[in-house]
């Protein structure tokens, strides 16, 4: 999946790099690199961190979320007039929020970092009316009041938790929707652990899981597999100029978790491709997980139904409602 920034939080990340020098952009991004590396977490104690930050990691978490949203909105018949926005850095999450569900209203961002809010004013404030007029707010996760929205998001926010307390507050954030929690995660091991720690913890609350899982059994990923997505996207000039890269593109890898009230209607999908399919010119191959677990399912080439339904899906897309067959 690609997903480019929308216009003018492209031409805001723009205007941010060139109140600094690339040699001081370009330093600040490699601590960010260096500490993100080492677990240490997004310190960002001046003004160049802080833009650093925004311009090398908004556009992947944009992307990220971005995909996300983009399944929820597919998955839950809802279309939300209120957005809650918990962690929410420069507000990456609601940009891609504003650009799919065109209903919204009203957003409240909260994080605990002053700097990172003062940033997300900066940047949005030639942005969308839901976010030039969002209410930013100083707090943390912890603090969300209970029924506050109909759309509530964090993105990249529990896994700054010790393992033992992702299961409250995941709990706590479902709290606080009146429709649809979406979580985003970093696609590694440890990303996944957090998702799969939520998805049980609200499963037992009574939510309704929409996506990515095609089922409400037991997730059936056994470590060291973890479940997780791409999202791939075009790297700005001061992107690449911050992170000293070459490549026009990256990939963000994400993990993720859709999870709705019981009133809502959803539409789960039938299957989900966990990864990249493998073809070679007799057949495709995807590695399936689906109600019953996980499959392998091949379609040949010759059949040209079946690979006309199915030869554009990549990994991350719903599988077409037609049961697999086992390989």
């Amino acid at each position: 999946m690609s997903a480019n920034l929308p216009p003018a939080l492209r031409a805001a990340l723009e205007r941010l790099a060139g109140r600094f020098s690339g040699r001081d952009l370009a330093a600040a991004s490699h601590r960010l690199t260096a500490d993100y590396r080492a677990g240490r977490g997004s310190r960002l104690p001046a003004p160049v961190d802080l833009a650093a930050y925004a311009i090398a990691r908004m556009p992947a978490t944009y992307a990220a979320c971005a995909a996300a949203l983009t399944e929820a909105a597919a998955r839950v018949f809802l279309a939300p007039r209120t957005l809650l926005d918990v962690g929410c850095g420069p507000g990456t999450a609601s940009w891609a929020a504003a650009e799919i569900f065109q209903d919204l209203v009203r957003a409240t961002l909260v994080d605990a970092h002053a700097g990172m809010t003062a940033l997300g004013r900066d940047l949005a404030a030639e942005g969308p009316a839901l976010l030039a007029e969002a209410d930013w707010q100083a707090g943390r996760l912890e603090g969300v009041a209970p029924a506050t929205a109909d759309l509530v998001v964090a993105s990249y926010t529990l896994n700054e938790l010790k393992p033992a307390a992702v299961a409250d507050a995941a709990c706590g954030l479902y709290a606080a929707t009146r429709g649809v929690l979406v979580l985003i995660e970093p696609g590694t091991p440890a990303g996944f652990a957090v998702i799969a720690a939520a998805r049980t913890a609200l499963m037992t609350g009574g939510a309704r899981i929409a996506a990515p899982c095609p089922g409400e059994g037991a997730c059936p990923i056994v470590a060291p597999d973890w479940c997780h997505f791409s999202a791939r996207l075009p790297r700005l000039r001061a992107h690449k100029a911050a992170k000293s890269a070459d490549a026009p593109f990256e990939d963000e890898r994400y993990a993720y978790l859709v999870a709705a009230r019981p009133h809502l209607r959803i539409v789960a999908a039938p299957a989900r491709i966990l990864r990249p399919p493998h073809a070679d010119k007799a057949a495709t191959t995807f590695t399936l997980c689906t109600g019953a677990g996980l499959t392998q399912h091949v379609v040949a080439s010759r059949d040209r139904d079946a690979h006309r339904l199915t030869r554009r899906l990549g990994w991350g897309d719903a599988f077409p409602s037609e049961q697999p067959e086992p390989p």
